[in-house]
């Protein structure tokens, strides 16, 4: 991130940064519906086949865009899924969609706003990284247990 934010394309930047999966973390929102984006079914020969047809997206998963034109302050309420990055290069570069799933998908452009001056055109300075130590030290004594869902609610017998 410090290499991009000093590099002299950093003007005319624009990143995206996501994970590939949740992490297995319990999400108390239920995966919404989703364009399917062809017509191929799929193709399951583990048994046993489970039903589905790409209808589904699956756990919300972390996504955040790092841009001279970020808008300060957002945290977008916006539906998006990983083809919402090549929607965005659809967009900008007025391209075809290639399946109905990107041809649906939210282009990100509600987290950037190209009408005025960058907000972050002078990169912001970022924290200092973490001691490296400290996750020797965590690797060394495990990750710990997991509390009960009573202990996180204040349940002192941990129901």
């Amino acid at each position: 991130m410090n290499a991009l934010l000093v590099s002299p394309s950093w003007p005319r930047t624009l990143l995206t940064w996501t994970y590939n999966e949740h992490g297995g973390y319990f999400d108390h929102v239920p995966p919404p519906s989703a364009v399917v984006p062809d017509d191929v079914r799929p193709d399951i020969r583990v048994p046993p086949e489970q039903p589905g047809g790409y209808d589904r997206y699956g756990f919300r998963v972390p996504m955040g865009v790092v841009s001279p034109y970020s808008k300060p302050n957002y945290v977008s309420h916006v539906t998006s899924d990983h083809t919402s990055i090549l929607k965005l290069v659809e967009t900008k570069w007025n391209l075809p969609a290639l399946t109905k799933r990107d041809a649906n998908a939210s282009n990100l452009l509600d987290m950037i706003d190209l009408t005025a001056r960058p907000a972050f055109l002078e990169p912001p300075s970022l924290a200092k990284a973490a001691d490296p130590s400290l996750r020797v030290q965590c690797l060394a004594t495990g990750l710990g247990a997991i509390p009960s869902l009573g202990a996180l609610r204040g349940d002192p017998a941990g129901r």
